[in-house]
């Protein structure tokens, strides 16, 4: 394969690894509350975040360096990452029940067991492997956009249920989360370390703005029947297992034993699948399936939006702070009490509860880099 096709194919392979639950159903959430106008607050920073970390990035042994000197974190990222799809494929099983095709107790089991065993299997692909599936797996979602159409998107309203000016609580907070996530993402480092050429980062963008606006053409899936809603399930199906395997894939390529692991590649997986369990517990306790798929799922976002921030601004850049228990009780602190915050703001309302968790989740490393530095720093 020549350098023209290795780089298209790495910046597919960043759009599909991209492509989860954040990407397929946040949107949604976003034009309910704000039409429009919620989408562009997600998409901009979104693609324009992720395209930047392959050029802000300079070499592939920066990116190299960066891996080995946050390892732990980065491993945590992919752990998170993977809970978070099992979460909300498990969740959605529940939610939309599927009864025409298995029962929602058995589609509670089989949808998760069946994307985790497939996603190991995926995981075993060589480098060559992912280029290809990638490809075809973007093919496909634009398929996907052809066969569900865009009369849907003429439908979607210039406002939503939340009043207008409320935007401006959750801009921050979704802009530096989508704008410094990507320093933790293994599956963006490796595809930095392995392109031959950063415009792969720039066919990310704009194939991955192709794909978020197929998103926007199921935006009232919840109304659907038929032939529709099972293409977009198939879509969903398809790019959590992408996903998954993916970051299973980073997983056990960092997972040597060695200072900074935290945590063997097994315990992590073990961990990520804990949400599955715990879906099954909230269903057999009649948890209302809207709150548990969709108020759960602002939960997560929390970790992406402040936790990710929090430890990028204070060990990566501007400058790195030392990593002392004293820096830890402090940054411990601070992302709990932005956790609060966040609930109040994202989960209920109003959203300017957001405003000073976005605030203190950058201002707090940035000060704690300048008033504890690391060594060198």
């Amino acid at each position: 394969m020549g350098p023209l096709l290795k780089t298209i194919g790495w910046g597919l392979y960043c759009t599909c690894s991209w492509t989860w639950c954040i990407g397929m159903w946040l949107p949604l959430l976003l034009i309910e509350r704000w039409g429009w106008p919620g989408f562009w607050l997600f998409a901009i920073p979104n693609v324009l975040g992720c395209a930047a970390m392959g050029y802000l990035v300079r070499s592939r042994v920066q990116s190299a360096a960066m891996v080995q000197q946050h390892r732990g974190a980065m491993r945590w990222f992919s752990c998170v990452t993977i809970a978070f799809q099992l979460f909300w494929i498990t969740a959605l099983a529940c939610h939309f029940g599927f009864d025409a095709l298995v029962p929602s107790s058995t589609g509670m089991v089989l949808i998760p067991a069946l994307v985790l065993g497939l996603a190991l299997l995926v995981a075993c692909m060589p480098l060559l492997g992912w280029l290809l599936t990638a490809t075809l797996l973007f093919a496909w979602t634009m398929v996907c956009f052809g066969l569900v159409g865009t009369q849907f998107m003429d439908q979607i309203p210039d406002r939503g249920s939340v009043p207008p000016p409320e935007l401006w609580g959750a801009a921050p907070i979704i802009a530096i989360g989508f704008l410094l996530s990507p320093y933790l993402d293994l599956t963006f480092h490796r595809a930095r370390q392995e392109t031959p050429s950063r415009h792969a980062f720039a066919v990310f963008g704009i194939t991955f703005m192709a794909v978020l606006l197929f998103v926007t053409s199921y935006w009232n899936i919840e109304h659907w029947n038929g032939v529709g809603i099972g293409v977009v399930l198939l879509f969903w199906l398809l790019q959590v297992i992408f996903t998954t395997g993916a970051h299973l894939r980073e997983l056990m390529a960092t997972g040597e034993p060695g200072p900074g692991r935290w945590g063997s590649t097994r315990v992590l997986v073990l961990v990520a699948v804990l949400p599955v369990p715990l879906v099954w517990t909230a269903d057999l306790l009649d948890v209302a399936k809207t709150s548990l798929l969709n108020d759960t799922y602002l939960r997560f976002l929390g970790f992406y939006g402040l936790a990710v921030p929090i430890w990028v601004l204070s060990f990566m850049w501007p400058r790195a702070a030392a990593r002392t228990r004293r820096v830890g009780t402090a940054l411990i602190a601070t992302l709990a009490l932005t956790f609060v915050l966040a609930e109040l703001g994202m989960v209920g309302s109003p959203t300017w509860w957001l405003l000073p968790a976005a605030a203190m989740a950058v201002v707090i490393p940035i000060l704690t880099g300048r008033l504890a530095p690391a060594r060198g720093a």
